[in-house]
C-alpha cells in the first residue's frame, strides 16, 4: 500500500514538473530546495540541478530576489550554495557559509 502511494506521488510531482531536459535533475529532488523554492526558481526559469549550476547559487537568489524584493533570506542564498556544492546547507564550510551572509547583507543595504 505505502509502495503505491509513493509511486503515486511521485508520479505526480513529475507530472507537474516537466523537464525540458530529460536526463536532468529536477529542481525539487536537489538537495535543501523544498516545494516554496522550487516553485520560485522554475519561475525564473531554473527547472534542474543542472540549470541551477550553470547559473550559479548566487545569481540564481538575484533573480529569485528580483522577481520577489521580499526574498532576500539568507537561509534561501545558502540552500541554493548547498544545493550546487551537493551538500545539505549546514555542511557547507564555516567560512562559506559567513561569507554569502556578508555577501546577502550587503546587498539588503
Amino acid at each position: 500500500m505505502a509502495n503505491s502511494a509513493t509511486a503515486t506521488a511521485t508520479a505526480t510531482a513529475n507530472a507537474a514538473a516537466p523537464q525540458a531536459n530529460p536526463g536532468a535533475t529536477p529542481i525539487e529532488r536537489t538537495p535543501n530546495i523544498g516545494a516554496t523554492l522550487a516553485a520560485e526558481l522554475r519561475g525564473v526559469g531554473i527547472d534542474s540541478l543542472e540549470a541551477l549550476m550553470r547559473v550559479g547559487f548566487w545569481d540564481a537568489w538575484l533573480q529569485l530576489r528580483r522577481v520577489n524584493p521580499e526574498r532576500n533570506s539568507v537561509p534561501a542564498c545558502l540552500a541554493l550554495a548547498g544545493a550546487v556544492a551537493g551538500v545539505r546547507w549546514n555542511h557547507l564550510p564555516p567560512k562559506v557559509r559567513a561569507d554569502i551572509r556578508q555577501r546577502v547583507k550587503a546587498v539588503r543595504t
